[in-house]
């Protein structure tokens, strides 16, 4: 976000984890160093025991599953989704909340000794905003310990939170709110089209050959959302799309990965199509790229890495560095569907840790010869350092 906004900058996590280290959360400095380095570090296998691993398929519970799930080396929650505002304004939104494990947590570092400030977790969370007529976005970034007075995760209720930034279920649906405490605040209500769609091996996603090298990963991939986005000070009725992507683990990429291309689409025909790219170190797609289809009723069919084609149209250069494709052609012969991707607004990079390209899209194509058209989002990890 541009200087003149107040910005949750690294220095602030910073001073917080100092702290906090004085205090005697010494394994906060871990957390920090990770962060730091603006790599994908934290979602690589580690070598320290006492961390749960996702190795094999397990029974998904709603609503439980939408609460934390502590034992795990990191988890997020993350909604994305397109609106509609007044007199044809059209916006795209971001929130993201991480909790990661600093140390396993019931090992001896997190018992001993006691303090009030002692916790084994930290927090961050991601907020941006695309304004499609203004060809303009915004970001906002926080970090925190996990001590529950500043930032926690529950499953009864469900809720998640970092400070007044929050994702929580609600007895109609579930509701979100972030601020960047001064241009961007957004608050809406969303409501469930489709039951949750496991993704991969009936929720167990493999992203490697190794044994653990998985997460657990499901998709509210069609919420009908309402509120009121307020942006340079002008409130505006919004609705529109989201899309809730719940995903926990260990170790997540392996060492010969770079990171990934994900896109979540939102089909005019109901139907809903998840990939994710998985990136080797030479640019090549990893044999465990994978992805989801699913129907307008929700019925959700999992598919492999050959049976998609995808197709770089065009790229951006980044002027922090860094080129990320910007346009997409995605052929998936099995549904006879072809589709174009396009950015709504080319610079949609978010200059956090890691740096990373997250954006609103526009999809038109076809599908059995019958045309289609669509919105969704595209995250894109890897390309800048």
């Amino acid at each position: 976000m541009q200087a003149k906004y107040r910005q949750r900058t690294l220095v602030a996590a910073l001073a917080s984890l100092v702290i906090a280290a004085m205090a005697g959360l010494v394994i906060a400095a871990h957390a920090e160093q990770t962060i730091r380095s603006g790599r994908l570090d934290l979602l690589r296998d580690v070598e320290e025991e006492g961390f749960r691993r996702a190795k094999t398929v397990r029974p998904f519970r709603f609503p439980e599953d939408h609460g934390p799930h502590p034992g795990y080396r990191h988890e997020w929650w993350y909604v994305t989704g397109n609106l509609d505002g007044p007199a044809g304004r059209r916006f795209g939104f971001e929130l993201t909340f991480f909790r990661l494990a600093l140390v396993p947590e019931q090992s001896e570092a997190v018992q001993e000794p006691q303090s009030a400030w002692k916790t084994p977790l930290a927090f961050a969370a991601h907020f941006a905003i695309t304004d499609v007529a203004n060809d303009a976005f915004q970001f906002a970034q926080r970090y925190s310990r996990g001590d529950g007075r500043l930032a926690g995760a529950t499953g009864d209720p469900v809720r998640v939170w970092l400070e007044d930034w929050f994702l929580e279920q609600s007895a109609e649906g579930w509701r979100l709110q972030a601020n960047d405490g001064g241009a961007l605040r957004l608050a809406l209500e969303l409501s469930a089209v489709k039951p949750p769609a496991l993704h991969g091996e009936r929720g167990l996603s493999r992203k490697s050959a190794e044994p653990g090298n998985a997460t657990y990963y499901y998709s509210l991939p069609r919420l009908e959302s309402s509120g009121t986005l307020e942006i340079e000070g002008r409130s505006h009725a919004v609705q529109g799309l989201a899309w809730l992507d719940h995903e926990w683990g260990t170790s997540a990429l392996a060492s010969d990965q770079q990171g990934w291309d994900w896109f979540a689409l939102h089909l005019s025909d109901g139907s809903d199509l998840m990939f994710y790219n998985l990136r080797k170190l030479d640019g090549s797609r990893h044999a465990f790229s994978a992805g989801t289809w699913i129907e307008p009723d929700g019925e959700a069919t999992p598919f492999g890495a050959g049976d998609v084609s995808i197709e770089i149209l065009d790229y951006w250069d980044s002027p922090l560095g860094g080129r990320y494709p910007s346009g997409w052609r995605l052929t998936l012969p099995a549904r006879n569907l072809e589709l174009t991707i396009h950015p709504v607004v080319e610079d949609q990079e978010l200059n956090t840790r890691p740096r990373y390209w997250e954006g609103a899209v526009d999809v038109a194509g076809q599908r059995d010869g019958v045309a289609l058209r669509g919105r969704g989002y595209v995250e894109l990890t890897g390309y800048a350092q």
